[in-house]
């Protein structure tokens, strides 16, 4: 027997109150009921804010997945846990990411099932670590491999397939009191959390450990430290009065352009422009429109010879202290030379088309910087390696994806994050929709002098859906991160303004054409998380390697698959 193993404790490993649950030979009923309970965990503390805490326990029935299954399982081997954690996993992704269905039934099942298979990945390792390297090697191991799966999708440029939606940190975004020391460890910080705390308690209550009290402190000292940060924090930086529009255009009826609802984008223009006028004062130094809110393509070297765009350049030249940041879809030219992987052939000339960000101002001529999304959505924006995809199936993929609505899968990509300067000097990082959960990639627009955070979003593309209070929490999670207030303003969904500390300052109703008008306050200090990102990552990437070399150089390692 190895010394490290722990199979001599799996027999009498239940001695707490779980014992009157546990059945004392295989279950299949047993591990049915298990399957249910850690989705309904998932699913509730997700969804609502009351419920938030079931993501402390939400773990515990995988972890009794596997104790069950090593310990009565008739081959001892990761397929015995197999269905059940497959099964729980999916049923997770299909109770947070259903919305999807809304836009794509295919993208949904895709998206729930490939994010199931690499949440899949931990849990194969923490069941061998644990077989060979016994339980407590294998605990490490667990929170090692999630953490480096999270931060894969974060971080690495490699990892095309990035969904960091359902990142374990992500959950707490409506509990941002809780979380306010995430200005030192961004989301990865709560999921690390989340992973201890269900560890702690599982171990208590099924290994008959002693961890009571560690439980508590994980708990306590968090919350403690949270709440401190919460109460005496204040708002740094001067003032400024800024004015969010939410028109409410339909995406696929009033904004396609091949839809007997559509409304042409001049008109769009004007209610953008009409909304806006309603909310301004002498005071108001910043206004800013959604994602693609001027909604159709324009090329980059002329975009003030459009018609479409006169009436905005009257608009700031009768307002020469107002600057306009705005969603826009725009495109280059590159000649004949084919200069990205992603440029098309259009006649003679190769073209780039981009998901775009525009600021413009009149400082003392009319002056505009732009944009292009860096972090773009996989499917909507972006095939995932599709130059190595053969041409049928890259062509069968795009009219699959096309028949959605009126978007391209193979936008180009921007080169690196941009600090806009308003008509006051106030420095502003444009965040474009997707962007939003990247919070490292946030924080190297902070250390180049952004004192402001805006997000541009289209939330429309999903219907009467939750996505819109996620997605506004996701925001909320950035100010509170970065402590930089942070500018919301939506197509359709939820618009308005959040404070340094994560409080709603201001926000429209969900679907309503609507705009506010809020002060908000700049900040010029860098947090933490700002300057050194997902370093949490990084430490369990490096863990986790190091596990999986004492792993393969054990000196006697049981063979996989052999029952315990």
């Amino acid at each position: 027997m190895h010394p490290y193993s722990d199979s001599v404790k799996l027999v009498p490993c239940i001695r707490l109150p779980l014992r009157w649950f546990a059945p004392h030979c295989f279950s299949k009923q047993y591990l049915i009921a298990l399957t249910c309970l850690t989705s309904l965990f998932f699913g509730l503390g997700w969804y609502s804010t009351w419920f938030g805490w079931l993501l402390f326990v939400s773990i515990i029935p995988l972890l009794l997945i596997v104790q069950h299954c090593i310990r009565f399982g008739k081959h001892a081997s990761f397929i015995d846990c197999f269905v059940y954690l497959f099964l729980a996993l999916f049923l997770w992704n299909t109770l947070t990411t259903w919305w999807l269905s809304q836009a794509a039934f295919a993208a949904f099942l895709f998206v729930a099932f490939f994010n199931t298979c690499c949440l899949l990945a931990p849990w194969y390792v923490y069941y061998h670590m644990r077989k060979q390297l016994g339980m407590y090697v294998g605990y490490i191991a667990l929170v090692a491999s999630w953490l480096t799966l999270e931060y894969a999708h974060l971080a690495w440029e490699s990892w095309e397939f990035t969904f960091p939606w359902l990142n374990l940190g992500n959950g707490l975004a409506g509990l941002h009191g809780w979380i306010q020391w995430y200005c030192f460890t961004g989301i990865l910080g709560g999921s690390l959390w989340i992973l201890i705390v269900n560890l702690l308690l599982y171990h208590w209550l099924a290994e008959a450990g002693r961890t009571y009290s560690s439980c508590l402190a994980f708990v306590l000292l968090p919350l403690g430290l949270s709440s401190g940060m919460y109460y005496t924090h204040t708002e740094n930086g001067t003032l400024v009065e800024v004015v969010v529009v939410q028109p409410n255009f339909d995406s696929y009826t009033e904004k396609a352009h091949g839809s007997p609802h559509f409304v042409p984008v001049s008109t769009q223009i004007e209610r953008l422009l009409d909304l806006t006028h309603r909310h301004l004062t002498p005071n108001t130094s910043l206004v800013v429109w959604p994602e693609s809110a001027i909604d159709c393509c324009l090329e980059e070297d002329c975009i003030l010879q459009y018609q479409v765009m006169q009436p905005i350049i009257r608009f700031l030249e009768a307002h020469p202290n107002i600057s306009l940041i705005s969603g826009i879809s725009t495109f280059q030219k590159y000649g004949t030379i084919k200069c990205t992987k992603t440029a098309k052939k259009r006649g003679k000339n190769y073209v780039d088309y981009f998901n775009s960000v525009l600021h413009m101002r009149k400082s003392p001529h009319l002056n505009l910087d732009i944009y292009h999304k860096i972090k773009r959505l996989p499917g909507g924006e972006y095939i995932p390696y599709f130059h190595l995809l053969p041409t049928k199936v890259l062509a069968w993929i795009k009219k699959q994806i096309a028949d959605i609505g009126e978007i391209d899968p193979c936008l180009a990509q921007g080169n690196e994050t941009k600090v806009f300067v308003t008509e006051h000097g106030v420095q502003i990082a444009p965040i474009n929709c997707y962007e939003s959960l990247y919070g490292a990639f946030v924080g190297s627009a902070c250390q180049k002098g952004a004192r402001l955070l805006t997000v541009l979003t289209n939330d429309g593309w999903w219907g009467n859906t939750p996505i819109y209070q996620h997605h506004f929490k996701y925001s909320q999670l950035l100010a509170v991160s970065h402590r930089r207030s942070l500018i919301r303003a939506a197509n359709t969904g939820i618009s308005g303004c959040i404070n340094q500390r994560g409080d709603v300052l201001t926000a429209t109703n969900r679907l309503e054409s609507a705009a506010v008008r809020q002060f908000v306050c700049t900040n010029d200090r860098s947090t933490f998380y700002s300057i050194y990102g997902d370093y949490i990552g990084q430490i369990a990437f490096c863990v986790f390697l190091f596990l999986l070399c004492v792993l393969l150089t054990s000196s006697n390692p049981k063979p996989l698959g052999v029952k315990q």
